[in-house]
């Protein structure tokens, strides 16, 4: 019974797999203002147990593959936690569509 129990925890916890296109192709915009007008798909939790920058940039790469994962188009860094034993990264994941260079939607 511990065994199905570990199993299914590690199956909530684990990174999506996600191709580098789809990564690459998600923009970070700079806070909630730049996609007003988008639909919000959720806020990710990205951690580590990694000391200093390695951590955070290991917590905001995890965070930013789970909203990559959702379809996000786009999405910004919400909030960053630094503790001596865990950093934590949440980020919010927008699907804004066909957009056009002043960041509305075309008519």
């Amino acid at each position: 019974m511990r065994w199905c129990v570990l199993l299914a925890l590690a199956a909530c916890t684990t990174v999506p797999q996600v191709s580098p296109e789809r990564l690459a192709a998600m923009r970070q915009v700079k806070d909630e203002e730049a996609v007003r007008t988008c639909t919000m798909l959720g806020r990710f939790i990205g951690s580590s147990t990694q000391a200093g920058d390695k951590g955070l940039e290991q917590a905001r790469d995890e965070a930013r593959v789970k909203s990559a994962a959702t379809g996000a188009t786009d999405f910004f860094y919400d909030s960053e936690s630094v503790t001596p034993n865990v950093t934590t990264v949440a980020a919010k994941a927008y699907d804004c569509g066909v957009q056009t260079g002043d960041g509305g939607t075309p008519n």
